[in-house]
């Protein structure tokens, strides 16, 4: 049986080319370590369109929750990642950060991740496990998890002002997951709150019982808040002097490695 040919890749001129869409693309592209917020004007120059077009495929960005504008200024957000999650899972995160969580992984001999936070969920973008260990939770690269409930939410909300999160909470609805689930808002801003005053937070059998987390955040070179890097375990097995004594140590640790190579 032959196998059938693969498609053609269209020229710009053909019916096939979507030139709005390239266009989106294109400014998409244009936004990296040297120019994470430019003004229309700005992008408009860098992908030669007129700036017009520039400002309603921005405005179309944010549109979809894939850029945010600040006054003049348009930066891409979290969700961006949404466009990589496949590849990402197709290849593991590999290069930059696997190696350091692999390492951490095996100190702790426990289960590592890194998550982004996007509205009132994070997301998982990498991970890491023993081998031949497995735990009744598993974190898969794009699973989601509610913000407010899970450790990597919490220390992620902990970087904003206490007026957004508090926004946030107003809006927010929140599951009972287990008999431990935190659904009081005003507890879940103190709990938040802790965490930054901390530099961590926890999560122990809200999300799953037997299941606790930690986690802390990541920043980039410049000092922005990325991501954060979690650790999951067995919560009969982690008490406050392991957490902080062992958990957190190793976390910040590794979060100030990843630090140097993220851009």
């Amino acid at each position: 049986m032959s196998k059938r040919p693969a498609p053609a890749t269209p020229d710009r001129r053909s019916l096939s080319y979507v030139t709005a869409f390239a266009r989106g693309l294109k400014v998409i592209e244009a936004f990296g370590p040297e120019n994470r917020r430019m003004t229309v004007a700005d992008v408009a120059a860098r992908v030669d369109l007129d700036r017009a077009v520039a400002r309603r495929l921005l405005l179309t960005l944010c549109a979809e929750g894939l850029a945010k504008a600040e006054g003049k200024h348009f930066e891409l957000t979290p969700k961006i990642l949404r466009l990589g999650y496949s590849y990402l899972a197709s290849i593991g995160i590999g290069g930059a950060l696997q190696p350091y969580l692999d390492e951490l992984s095996a100190q702790l001999g426990e289960t590592v991740s890194v998550s982004l936070l996007e509205g009132e969920e994070v997301v998982f973008v990498a991970r890491s496990e023993v081998p031949g260990r497995r735990m009744a939770f598993v974190i898969a690269m794009g699973m989601r998890l509610p913000a407010f409930l899970s450790a990597s939410g919490r220390i992620l909300l902990s970087a904003k002002p206490e007026a957004e999160i508090r926004a946030l909470l107003d809006q927010a609805e929140i599951p009972r997951l287990t008999p431990n689930t935190i659904t009081s808002k005003k507890q879940l801003l103190a709990v938040i709150l802790k965490a930054a005053a901390d530099g961590y937070a926890t999560s122990r059998e809200e999300l799953e019982l037997g299941l606790f987390g930690v986690s802390v955040l990541v920043r980039n070179r410049a000092g922005q808040v990325i991501g954060s890097l979690n650790a999951s375990a067995n919560a009969t097995l982690v008490n406050e002097d392991r957490v902080r004594n062992v958990f957190v140590p190793e976390l910040r640790d590794c979060a100030e490695k990843l630090s140097d190579v993220l851009l």
